[in-house]
């Protein structure tokens, strides 16, 4: 329970965590200010004591709460840092959701560096889903295969989206016009790099895929400048990487990244396209 608590406490660094936290201390105050009021007039005390109760809840509850909070902007980056370094140290660090979702998160942070194309979106999306992507192939009875498939699916993709935006650099001229397309495939790209770490860690030896063995982080990192390459330079080269394996089902392929893309552009939270990336990703 102490570690639930000090988990949920840890995730007020995040900007959108202490809105939407601020959000509800001001529903409970609002919701407990109305309820008082209906049991003084229930007791037959009045509601001219209104602005009392509206002191006690707000000034006296809320605010104290809501400074708590915004203290956490400070707190929380240390906090998760502590929480983290224990549980790695754990054998069981992939059991639950909440520690899953706090192991992707430390690795993402510590091995994967976005392009200067992508925007603070575009890696949060990236971090959400790759823990979410973890968490549901946790539910499987060998949680380091799914999640291997899972990956081979999106690197599948990744490869596919930088040659045909390679093919497109080549015959337009114009950068902004490619601009979504290059930041959702370098937020893919970054949740495969911190899948990719997920297994290294679950297994404890290098990722290697293809019949030559060949290393799945050069790839990806040849990515992600490709991504800076396309996003900034009107005489982008052409993608010239040798594909990792066989090319994959072109269908399936063409559905990944639509219901990728769909999820990239829309703003969080984003619960139903989230759960339609992880469902083409990782299929019951």
């Amino acid at each position: 329970m102490r570690v639930r608590i000090s988990y949920w406490l840890s995730r007020l660094a995040d900007p959108r965590s202490r809105r939407a936290a601020v959000r509800g201390l001001l529903e409970l105050a609002a919701a407990g200010f109305a309820l008082t009021m209906l049991v003084l007039a229930a007791l037959g005390a009045g509601t001219d004591r209104w602005f009392f109760v509206l002191v006690v809840w707000f000034a006296l509850i809320f605010i104290p709460l809501w400074l708590l909070t915004a203290a956490f902007e400070t707190l929380g980056p240390a906090l998760r840092g502590r929480l983290a370094v224990r549980l790695a140290a754990r054998p069981d660090r992939y059991e639950s959701a909440a520690d899953t979702t706090l192991m992707v998160e430390d690795l993402f942070a510590r091995h994967v560096v976005m392009p200067r194309i992508a925007t603070p979106l575009e890696t949060a999306k990236a971090r959400e889903a790759a823990a979410a992507l973890a968490v549901r192939a946790n539910r499987r009875a060998s949680a380091p295969d799914a999640l291997r498939a899972a990956l081979i699916g999106c690197l599948a993709c990744v490869e596919s989206w930088v040659q045909d935006l390679g093919t497109q650099a080549a015959h337009s001229p114009d950068i902004q016009a490619r601009w979504g397309d290059v930041r959702a495939l370098s937020a893919l790209a970054g949740l495969c790099q911190a899948v990719m770490a997920v297994l290294e860690d679950q297994t404890g030896r290098p990722l290697a895929i293809g019949p030559d063995g060949r290393s799945v982080r050069a790839l990806l990192e040849a990515v992600l400048d490709y991504c800076d390459d396309l996003a900034l330079r009107v005489d982008a080269p052409p993608w010239g990487e040798p594909p990792l394996g066989p090319r994959a089902d072109p269908e399936t392929t063409a559905r990944l990244r639509d219901v990728w893309q769909a999820y990239a552009a829309t703003p969080s939270p984003a619960p139903t396209p989230l759960r339609a990336f992880l469902t083409a990703a990782l299929p019951d």
